[in-house]
C-alpha cells in the first residue's frame, strides 16, 4: 500500500518536472490538489487503495512545500515591453526569501 503510494507519486512527480520544476513549484497548492484528487480517483474501490492515493498526495505535498522554500521559482506576470501592445507575459524569476 505504502510502495504503491510511493511509486504514484515519484511518476506523477517526474511527470510534472517535465514541465519545468521552477515553472511548477509556484503553483504547488493547485497541482497538489489536482495530483491528490488524481490519485484518489486511480485508487478508488478499496481501504488499500485510498491509503495509497493519501500516502501518494502527501509525498507530492511534502516534495512541493520543501522545493518551493528552498528553490528560486518563475512566476509569469505581465510586464511592460516597448513594442506594440505594450504589455507582454513574461516568466519572472521570484527568489524562495521573498
Amino acid at each position: 500500500m505504502i510502495f504503491a503510494g510511493l511509486i504514484a507519486a515519484l511518476g506523477l512527480l517526474f511527470l510534472l518536472f517535465k514541465f519545468g520544476v521552477r515553472r511548477i513549484i509556484t503553483y504547488d497548492i493547485p497541482i497538489d490538489i489536482a495530483a491528490t484528487v488524481l490519485l484518489m480517483i486511480l485508487f478508488a474501490g478499496t481501504f488499500s487503495g485510498m491509503m495509497a492515493a493519501m500516502f501518494g498526495g502527501l509525498v507530492i505535498s511534502v516534495t512541493l512545500f520543501v522545493m518551493k522554500q528552498t528553490m528560486s521559482r518563475e512566476e509569469l506576470q505581465l510586464v511592460k515591453v516597448k513594442k506594440f501592445p505594450y504589455r507582454a507575459w513574461r516568466w519572472i524569476e521570484v527568489d524562495p526569501n521573498d
